[in-house]
């Protein structure tokens, strides 16, 4: 047995639907290509520097032999980068390819390091600004003008919705700085009005979109998230879309990811936010699709020894044409198809109900202001 694979989780979040799908999907295949497969939680593991070289163990033992690759599900909101990334970096620097790679996650763990990394690569963003200096939020007040009133208010380090704010003016923001908490940067973002309360998530997996899905908020809010109450619908994406998804990916550094687009009136799309731990329960239900057979098939495909890359990227070849051909349809027919689906993080029992079985096509711009209204 010539290779190793590990899943690497948070005991915080091992139970919940992704990483308990993946660890199946991983454990099936390892058993059915011979390779030898192993899950880890960050907290059984102790990083080793001995005369010089790096070494682990794991639950107080020594390990002698090292995973070449590893697929990394880790609670971005909370990730501390002074222990998680340590032990990323670590595995890492010992050779194992991870996925994703420890700069690709901190890529996303704060939203304006994300458009740090994507701007000058000609990705359209909404202008955003920030600042330096601890709880200096009340000194944005005057330079956020410039972006316009209105104008989005975000937590960097906000997730599933939450800690983001529609600014309507001055004295507004001015009233916001007393009600939030200033545990983290805020970031201050030009306000897209064409895509109040909707947005596209589009999961990439090996640079390839696995699927899309629009979601719409239901009650008049900004934010379309479905742990706020917002609904979401398969939809198909135009090419524009999908390359604008893909490249996003790639530009982060992500095997694997969320990739979250405002929409236009013109039917162009702006690049919102990136999710390094995005779920996919709605999507699995809903579509029929394993998502995580297709994490599982592309983090074998990455392993050294053995005949598994044509292979495995075959099988994602298929559902990325299948997505296309879904996408060039003006008005997709009834039935869900694989390839053009539903996800959303972090979903639970009562978001699945909001979820709509429905097709949808994004390019029609009068289709989505008839869902909102």
């Amino acid at each position: 047995m010539c290779n190793r694979l590990w899943f690497i989780t948070d005991r915080r979040i091992v139970e919940e639907y992704p990483q308990q799908e993946i660890h199946r999907a991983l454990q099936a295949r390892c058993t059915d290509e011979d390779i030898e497969f192993r899950r880890v939680l960050m907290d059984e593991i102790v990083i080793t520097i001995e005369q010089g070289l790096l070494g682990l163990r794991v639950n107080g033992e020594s390990v002698s032999s090292y995973p070449q690759v590893a697929v990394v599900r880790v609670p971005t909101p909370w990730i501390q980068s002074d222990s998680d990334i340590t032990v990323l970096r670590h595995l890492e620097k010992m050779g194992c390819r991870l996925m994703n790679r420890p700069q690709a996650v901190l890529n996303c763990v704060n939203k304006f390091w994300t458009f740090q990394e994507l701007a000058g690569h000609g990705v359209p963003l909404p202008d955003t600004f920030s600042y330096g200096g601890h709880e200096n939020f009340a000194k944005m007040i005057d330079e956020a003008e410039a972006l316009e009133f209105p104008l989005v208010v975000k937590n960097t380090r906000g997730h599933r919705g939450k800690a983001v704010f529609l600014a309507r003016d001055k004295p507004h923001l001015s009233d916001l700085t007393h009600l939030i908490r200033h545990d983290a940067p805020y970031l201050f973002q030009q306000y897209v009005q064409e895509s109040h309360g909707r947005d596209v998530r589009v999961i990439v997996v090996g640079g390839r979109v696995v699927g899309t899905m629009l979601r719409c908020a239901t009650d008049g809010r900004m934010q379309s998230n479905c742990s706020l109450g917002g609904v979401g619908m398969m939809c198909s994406l135009s090419e524009q879309g999908k390359q604008l998804a893909v490249q996003a990916s790639n530009i982060l550094g992500m095997d694997v990811c969320g990739i979250d687009l405002l929409t236009k009136s013109d039917g162009s799309f702006m690049v919102c936010e990136a999710n390094a731990n995005v779920g996919f329960i709605a999507f699995d239900r809903v579509c029929g699709l394993d998502v995580a057979g297709v994490i599982a098939d592309y983090a074998l495909s990455l392993l050294p020894c053995r005949g598994l890359l044509t292979r495995r990227m075959s099988l994602l070849s298929v559902v990325s044409s299948t997505s296309s051909e879904v996408s060039e349809e003006a008005d997709p027919p009834g039935p869900v198809l694989p390839g053009d689906g539903l996800s959303n993080t972090s979903l639970d029992s009562n978001e699945e109900q909001q979820l709509q079985q429905a097709s949808f096509n994004i390019n029609n711009i009068n289709q989505l202001n008839l869902l909102v209204e």
